[in-house]
């Protein structure tokens, strides 16, 4: 199973000031700079990929891909596939903000309400998390949880 976060307000800080994990390498964090990840992420991508999921990013910002990689890799995260703004545009034919099956996405986490929308209209899998839930973990493992059953 592929399952992809989105980025700005589910798994990075952008209008929403959430809790934040710390670094595995914290010192190569301050030296390379980058965003910091939301408390919990690497607890929940750690549970995926235990489950032998394939975790991915798929954001609508123009974030370099090899940028989003390092800010996992600082986290000991390593991810499988990361959908920038720029791949979608190149691959997704369809009008929509996000497209998961074009990548063989299965579930997609985000937090916005418009991609929810879209999600119902071109019938893909996604769970809507507000950026204020504090136990969105426990949310999305639910989730998942009851979509392999």
């Amino acid at each position: 199973m592929k399952i992809a976060f989105d980025l700005d307000n589910t798994l990075i800080r952008n209008e929403f000031d959430f809790d934040l994990d710390k670094p595995r390498y914290a010192w190569l964090a301050y030296l390379l700079g980058g965003e910091k990840l939301r408390k919990g992420t690497k607890e929940l991508i750690q549970f995926c990929q235990k489950q032998d999921w394939e975790v991915w990013i798929y954001t609508t910002s123009y974030r370099g891909i090899w940028y989003i990689r390092k800010i996992f890799w600082l986290y000991g995260i390593n991810l499988q596939g990361v959908v920038n703004q720029a791949v979608h545009n190149n691959r997704v034919n369809i009008r929509c903000t996000k497209y998961p099956p074009e990548f063989g996405i299965d579930i997609l986490i985000d937090d916005s309400e418009g991609v929810r929308l879209e999600s119902e209209k071109y019938s893909f899998k996604m769970l809507c998390i507000n950026p204020r839930d504090s136990d969105w973990v426990g949310k999305v493992k639910d989730y998942v949880n009851a979509f392999q059953k």
